[in-house]
């Protein structure tokens, strides 16, 4: 008979302990996925001389339904470029959810939006080592009323054919 640890939600008797728990998944390919914000956090930047809103998008639709990429809106910072930037790209969220003046978190989840991934190369430390990998990267941001529209050929005139000027018509 199996009981479960209240507190924990589950019986870590009965489960086999991970050998690792780097445990990263791979990254989702390029391409257009309709997603929503899942999660808002402000958050202080390493220097603790401005702060950016961390979110989670978490993909809704498709074959990676529930794979999530994180985005951070630089908001305060020294450099006045960062913050520019930060700020244009949260007003373009803002535009895409329909709400450009939201009063807290929560106005800012769990809107359905389109967003465009690609993989980048990347490269970090953890625990004094150099490590390199491939991380996903939000390149666009639109409201899910900007539909994707078909390519259409340009329309082409039929011309006569040319004669020469000696020729008939």
């Amino acid at each position: 008979m199996s009981t479960i640890n209240d507190f924990l939600g589950f019986n870590p008797q009965e489960t086999e302990a991970a050998t690792s728990l780097e445990g990263r998944q791979e990254p989702i390919p390029n391409g257009r996925y309709l997603a929503a914000a899942t999660s808002a956090v402000r958050k202080n930047n390493k220097k603790k001389d401005g702060w950016f809103w961390e979110f989670t998008f978490t993909v809704i639709d498709g074959e990676y339904e529930g794979r999530t990429v994180a985005f951070r809106f630089n908001m305060e910072n020294p450099s006045e470029q960062a913050v520019a930037i930060g700020r244009k790209q949260m007003k373009r969220y803002l535009e895409a959810i329909g709400n450009v003046e939201p009063n807290d978190e929560s106005d800012m989840l769990n809107i359905a939006i389109w967003i465009t991934v690609i993989c980048k190369k990347s490269s970090y430390s953890r625990d004094g080592k150099q490590v390199e990998g491939i991380n996903n990267e939000i390149t666009q941001i639109d409201s899910t009323s900007d539909e994707p529209k078909p390519k259409q050929e340009p329309e082409t005139k039929a011309e006569p054919p040319k004669r020469a000027p000696w020729q008939r018509a």
